[in-house]
């Protein structure tokens, strides 16, 4: 689409430099140039109004419109908490994969998507099974030529999970790590979100996107005393760990150069927004 804009757009400003001496009828001529006007004005604000709405953006979506145009890339769309007490951060341990991450997971899209997906091609993650679990996870493979479209979709909200409550419930709550009690409800405010960038994933042996959004939490009294007891009851085979930045930063390695567990790189994104997964 963003190349057929480009294509027409052209046509359109030669016409109005060099259409006139195409058409010998005057009036003719002088309708056509008055369309060509309207038509190029048009494009100029659509063109407005995608860059307004697409932001930082545009050039992946370029490059996705050209350079993998009718390639599938798979996008991630997640969101983390950054959970902390007294200069540590709590991690747990991925179902997926042996490695400690913050808590979060990738957003769920709602049934009503179906129509939007099916009009921009989307497939499923082929490497990961389909379940009860996984069902309507944003984790998908979309042509290069509808990235723009998904990402406009993405961020309006519409048709998706926009709540962050069902992965911390499920990681922290129905694990036992936290009392459902002392936890009814929780609060927290957005950081920011990583940048938008293309890398080629060697795992799923295609080109990736990584969308990730920071949220901090924050604790009310009663919770940020069981966070401090959880810390304090911490074992070396809990499936919870709290760990410093340095620690995450070196993926797992301590000063002394030990790695009791693996920190997953992503993790990272907690204290750099502008981190991307090499």
């Amino acid at each position: 689409m963003i190349i057929s804009y480009i294509i027409l757009f052209i046509l359109l400003a030669l016409y109005l430099i060099l259409g006139n001496n195409l058409i010998a009828n005057k009036a003719i001529s002088d309708l056509i140039h008055e369309l060509a006007i309207g038509g190029l004005g048009t494009m100029i604000g659509i063109a407005i109004t995608s860059i307004l709405m697409l932001k930082g953006k545009i050039w992946v979506c370029l490059q996705a419109a050209t350079v993998h145009r009718f390639k599938h890339i798979r996008i991630s769309a997640a969101y983390i908490f950054k959970i902390e007490i007294d200069g540590k951060y709590l991690l747990v341990k991925g179902r997926n994969i042996d490695q400690f991450q913050p808590v979060g997971g990738v957003y769920k899209r709602l049934a009503e998507s179906s129509t939007i997906f099916q009009q921009l091609e989307i497939l499923d993650d082929k490497k990961i099974p389909i379940c009860d679990t996984t069902r309507h996870d944003l984790r998908l493979r979309i042509k290069g030529k509808h990235l723009h479209k998904f990402l406009l979709w993405f961020d309006s909200q519409k048709e998706r999970e926009i709540s962050h409550w069902r992965e911390f419930c499920e990681e922290l709550i129905l694990t036992n790590i936290l009392d459902r009690v002392k936890f009814p409800h929780v609060n927290y405010k957005f950081l920011y979100r990583n940048p938008l960038y293309i890398h080629h994933s060697i795992f799923y042996e295609c080109p990736e996107i990584l969308i990730h959004e920071v949220f901090e939490f924050i604790p009310n009294e009663s919770q940020r005393l069981e966070l401090k007891k959880l810390l304090e009851e911490e074992k070396a085979d809990s499936i919870y760990h709290w760990v410093s930045e340095d620690t995450i930063k070196r993926l797992g390695y301590t000063n002394d150069n030990r790695k009791p567990f693996s920190v997953a790189e992503h993790t990272i994104s907690l204290f750099n927004k502008d981190f991307k997964v090499k």
